[in-house]
């Protein structure tokens, strides 16, 4: 069958280029941040981006349902989403309860005879022993730790989180997009300075609607310091050389070098075969990035990387961040990775990633998390996601966890002392249904400050 891609689309299944040339992005289902150009008649796999600044034809070699980005965005069969740990604490609760009133009003009833002291007894221990508190307090407490962490930048979508942090002790970064952003960094920024007004001018309009990583990091710049496109002719592009643009007196390339101009460097800027300016990139890792991962070492976590881009790359990441190799892993397949995750998840797994390449390994980790993404596709599988720019969001998010376990144990700890005090009189025959009716709620209320009073430990983790 054959179809038409549009530009900046991911291509849906295998198949074979039609069009004479196309360029595609492959960071999005294998890690590789370089792009491929592929001539006609080449297979292109499911899940490559369209980089062409033009729709392109192409023809399907395989269904839907047999294609890899069909597996990598089959969706888990989703869960109850309900706070287990507050559910479970009340079943038992509520039995134990139930057992010791039980109890109480039959040994009651069997030694004195009278069924109305059996039946006040009972009535005391069920009314003084509400779960009230537990069933409020807890859930207080991962509201309140929720809202602090979307303060900074980061939104948990799964309440069964907050207990799920505290038994993490692994903690898996894909790279590309995860640990870097999605623009590249130019490595000279004095050549884009160099440029004159005019010159800065035409360069935005030539890169204005390509979506090449290299157009998407001048495009940035450019327009962070404030530039106005020049009016230009349509621009052209030649697949696997660059971008082409004429106006009345003068030929605008920018491109490979020795196309665009006879120079050193990633991707030349030339006017009329005129060199005005050499550009080298390199990928940009988060600015805290190294700081945040030490970190988490110095805490106790084991730090891992899984990519798919090259070995080479991967290293270099590796000892940017201060990781030993062992603990990065290059050339990964979408399989491989989720085969490596559930290997050393023993429910202890905190896996970060940002691609259709990282699906199936959140398939099978304990815990995930995603950066919101223009491109983003596993917001609706992760566990939480961040925003901006840097890496903090999850070290606070794992630091306001460990707060919010405090406070549940503190609850729990008052709820347990309270409860064995007043369930303790309530069977001895020292309280009144009425007595009991009234320290109920006041027990809910101090429940409630407790969690109210914890709140403020979750400020000391912002710094």
């Amino acid at each position: 069958m054959h179809y038409t891609l549009a530009s900046g689309q991911p291509v849906p299944v295998r198949s074979r280029l039609l069009s004479e040339g196309a360029t595609f992005g492959l960071e999005w289902i294998n890690g590789e941040s370089e792009t491929l150009t592929a001539p006609r008649g080449r297979v292109v796999s499911s899940g490559a981006l369209n980089y062409c600044h033009h729709p392109i034809e192409l023809e399907a070699l395989e269904a839907w349902p047999d294609s890899l980005l069909a597996r990598l965005v089959e969706l888990p069969a989703p869960g109850p989403e309900r706070n287990t740990q507050v559910e479970r604490f009340i079943r038992f609760y509520m039995i134990v309860v139930l057992g010791l009133g039980a109890i109480a009003f039959a040994w009651w009833w069997h030694h004195s005879g009278d069924l109305f002291i059996a039946l006040q007894i009972l009535t005391s221990v069920l009314v003084v022993s509400c779960p009230c508190a537990s069933g409020v307090a807890l859930p207080l407490a991962d509201d309140f730790a929720a809202s602090f962490v979307r303060r900074l930048g980061v939104f948990v979508r799964e309440v069964s989180l907050w207990s799920r942090l505290k038994s993490v002790r692994n903690i898996v970064f894909d790279k590309t997009g995860t640990l870097t952003l999605e623009t590249m960094a130019l490595q000279q920024p004095e050549s884009l300075a160099a440029l004159s007004p005019r010159e800065r001018a035409v360069l935005l309009a030539i890169v204005s609607n390509s979506l090449h990583p290299v157009s998407s990091c001048l495009r940035e710049l450019l327009l962070a310091d404030g530039v106005e496109p020049a009016t230009l002719r349509e621009t052209q592009e030649i697949v696997g050389l660059g971008l082409k643009c004429t106006t009345e007196h003068d030929e605008w390339l920018l491109g490979r070098s020795g196309w665009a101009g006879p120079a050193e460097g990633d991707c030349i800027f030339s006017r009329n075969g005129r060199v005005l300016a050499a550009f080298s990139f390199e990928e940009n890792v988060r600015a805290d990035a190294g700081r945040e991962i030490a970190v988490l070492r110095a805490q106790g976590y084991d730090v891992f990387i899984l990519s798919g881009d090259r070995r080479e790359k991967v290293a270099t990441m590796a000892a940017h961040l201060g990781l030993p190799a062992d603990h990065c892993h290059a050339s990964m397949s979408p399989e491989q990775k989720a085969e490596w995750v559930r290997k050393i998840d023993h429910r202890n797994t905190l896996l970060i990633g940002d691609g259709a390449n990282d699906s199936l390994a959140f398939n099978v980790a304990y815990c995930t998390g995603t950066p919101a993404i223009d491109r983003g596709l596993l917001e609706h599988k992760a566990d939480f996601y961040f925003l901006g720019r840097d890496l903090a969001g999850i070290r606070r998010l794992l630091e306001t966890a460990a707060a919010r376990n405090l406070t549940v144990r503190a609850v729990l700890a008052f709820a347990l002392l309270y409860n064995g005090v007043a369930v303790g009189i309530s069977i001895a025959g020292a309280m009144s249904p009425v007595v009991a009716a009234v320290l109920m709620p006041v027990s809910s209320l101090i429940s409630l400050g407790i969690v109210s009073f914890r709140r403020r430990c979750y400020r000391v983790s912002k710094g």
